[in-house]
């Protein structure tokens, strides 16, 4: 009895507690929650920020949500003023509790991102877990695509990158991932990039690639085309397809089906020169192949050691680019401080080469047919 009394009294206690922070339908009648925010530049260097909202409604006769979109735009000379300027076109508080994405348009990444971040993670309304995106297009046309769309613009964002979780040619970074990778010594990181395509009936956002920030500012653009042998050469591929041409008929070409893949890393530095050795073991089969295909020792044999040189001459080549544009991408400085913590080494990637490796396992066999 005495126990049973404790666990009520613990839970009387503990009740009202657990109720701090929520909303009842009063509350939320007086709020407005930001489920993206577009940070911009405009002509003149000043910020521009846009808040896409959602104005949520619901009373006691009501047992579903209701909820308006509204877009907010202020401008600013900082990011904080402009938010200011935010909330004197809003009559409710404004509250970013639920924020999904911050996305910043090519023109701000490309003057500094130092501003708007310092915002982020000195405000403590801001989340640090919501993915960062650089969106390269047009500011009205992605605010004119999401006016029209039902979907709000942050809850969208979250779900494709969700879908696209294991997709090898998108990237994916939060601003907490973000924040941690500026304080290091080589502040060098890629995050995602979003734009506009244009779709069989309209036009929908899609991620595209990656956006290679070094020192806050906006250096490059990773294409999608070479957003898999990043993530290849990054370990961060699991899933996915390659293609390869059909060596019994010409022009048409076959599918591999990524079932799994391990890339181990290694970087030896000796006589001044830096090895960094990448290590692919990937197991693929075959999905799909254009006309008659028919599957034997021999052919597996030609495929696995074609696909093999082709993806290393791809490994090297994004290698190269990014080596000769002095973009550490690789993480090659943070492998040498944890292997050659007592060596110091000036520029390291101008004096490292790539040596991949891969290794491509072939599973199934059979007669593979035009799926067409």
């Amino acid at each position: 009895m005495r126990a049973k009394r404790f666990i009520r009294l613990i839970t009387a206690l503990l009740f009202p507690i657990l109720l701090v922070g929520c909303f009842n339908y009063r509350d939320i009648n007086k709020v407005t929650f930001a489920t993206s925010i577009i940070f911009d530049t405009d002509d003149f260097g000043r910020s521009v920020v846009y808040v896409d909202c959602i104005k949520p409604y619901r009373s006691t006769n009501e047992s579903s949500d209701k909820g308006r979109r509204m877009i907010y735009k202020g401008i600013g000379k900082t990011a904080l003023e402009a938010l200011k300027d935010v909330n004197l076109a809003s009559s409710y508080e404004l509250n970013y509790s639920q924020n999904r994405a911050y996305i910043f348009t090519e023109k701000a990444a490309r003057d500094g991102l130092k501003g708007y971040l310092d915002l982020i993670n000195n405000n403590q309304e801001f989340q640090i877990k919501p993915d960062i995106f650089v969106y390269f297009g047009e500011v009205k046309d992605l605010l004119k695509i999401t006016s029209n769309d039902e979907e709000y613009l942050g809850l969208y964002l979250e779900e494709l990158v969700h879908r696209n979780k294991r997709n090898p040619r998108a990237i994916r970074a939060n601003i907490n991932e973000y924040l941690s990778k500026s304080i290091e010594d080589d502040k060098t990181y890629i995050v995602g990039a979003i734009e506009i395509r244009d779709d069989a009936l309209d036009k929908k956002i899609q991620i595209g690639g990656g956006a290679v920030i070094k020192d806050s500012k906006l250096i490059n653009r990773l294409e999608a085309k070479d957003a898999l042998s990043y993530n290849l050469l990054m370990d961060n591929v699991a899933k996915g397809t390659l293609e390869i041409a059909n060596p019994q008929s010409d022009g048409s070409f076959i599918t591999l089906e990524i079932l799994s893949n391990s890339t181990r890393s290694d970087i030896i530095y000796e006589d001044n020169k830096i090895k960094l050795v990448k290590d692919l073991e990937m197991k693929v089969s075959i999905a799909e192949a254009q006309d008659s295909f028919i599957v034997d020792k021999e052919t597996l044999t030609y495929i696995k050691a074609a696909k093999e040189m082709e993806v290393q001459s791809y490994l090297k080549n994004i290698f190269d680019t990014y080596k000769n544009e002095g973009l550490d991408i690789f993480e090659i400085q943070r492998l040498l401080d944890v292997k050659y913590s007592n060596i110091e080494i000036e520029d390291p990637l101008s004096i490292t080469e790539l040596e991949a490796n891969v290794n491509i396992i072939m599973e199934g066999t059979g007669i593979v047919k035009d799926s067409l």
